[in-house]
């Protein structure tokens, strides 16, 4: 079990396109992203998401300790051993910024995430987790995950997620040519998101209803991407956020003094 410590903050923010939080706070805030699928869409709508998420990674430097990525930041990862995709250096660059500015960036794997292998870990900065993550921070007990797979009735999403996950199948997959790769991971992901919209059932609610069985059962908050829909339930002192996404909301959580709140870029930006 990995358990995050209570951090303080050292100089509080003081401008920029993100909230700003007086030093009466006892320990940094905390945030928390996904589903941004750099690579997914047209040029036009890459350049509209990279120009929000750029400054707003760049905004972190000196405001948090810890940045949770909950999955699939990019629509298609996979690492050879010698190659990786130019149209993410910008990102790549601004996270390693953040890294070496003293903020810790956890990434955990989402379903766009075929292998995470160790360039991440070892040339970036960001520390890469696999399926769900039991976390302790400003007292409360959390569980973070990125959400794929976690519903039973969604049988054909977790039919495909075992079929790209499959060790033998990644060993094969890095024997193709990356421009080849690139375009077949492209094909995969749209199936992917055509899926990810059952019309016999809610995912949203879906999700709400396994937040709210975990949080019955052991933890203070619950975190989960996936679903594409920003959603905050509370109930008491117990709290079950989905991050929506940085394709259409451009949302993020961001905990401070043990609360858990849903942001949107837009609505904290300045002047």
């Amino acid at each position: 079990m990995f358990t995050g410590k209570n951090l303080y903050l050292n100089n509080p923010p003081s401008e920029g396109r993100l909230k700003v939080y007086p030093i009466r706070t006892m320990s940094d805030p905390i945030y928390f992203i996904s589903d941004a699928h750099l690579g997914a869409a047209s040029q036009q709508a890459e350049s509209y998401k990279t120009e929000r998420l750029l400054p707003f990674l760049r905004g972190l430097r000196g405001r948090t300790k810890l940045l949770y990525i909950v999955g699939d930041l990019f629509d298609f990862w996979f690492e050879y051993r010698t190659v990786i995709l130019k149209q993410h250096f910008a990102v790549l660059h601004e996270l390693a910024g953040l890294a070496e500015s003293g903020t810790r960036i956890v990434y955990l794997a989402g379903n766009h995430d075929f292998w995470l292998g160790s360039f991440l870990d070892e040339q970036v900065g960001v520390e890469t987790v696999y399926g769900q993550l039991e976390v302790s921070h400003q007292g409360k007990k959390m569980l973070i995950c990125h959400g794929d797979g976690l519903i039973s009735k969604d049988w054909n999403y977790r039919l495909m997620r075992k079929i790209l996950h499959n060790r033998l199948n990644i060993w094969l997959f890095q024997w193709i040519h990356p421009d080849v790769a690139v375009w077949l991971a492209r094909t995969i992901s749209g199936a992917s998101r055509r899926h990810a919209a059952p019309s016999s059932w809610s995912p949203v609610q879906a999700y709400r209803e396994l937040a709210k069985k975990h949080l019955k059962e052991r933890y203070d908050c619950v975190v989960f991407g996936h679903v594409h829909k920003p959603d905050l339930q509370k109930e008491g002192d117990k709290i079950y956020l989905n991050l929506g996404d940085w394709v259409r909301f451009f949302t993020f959580g961001i905990m401070v003094d043990g609360e858990l709140r849903l942001e949107s870029l837009e609505d904290t930006e300045t002047p």
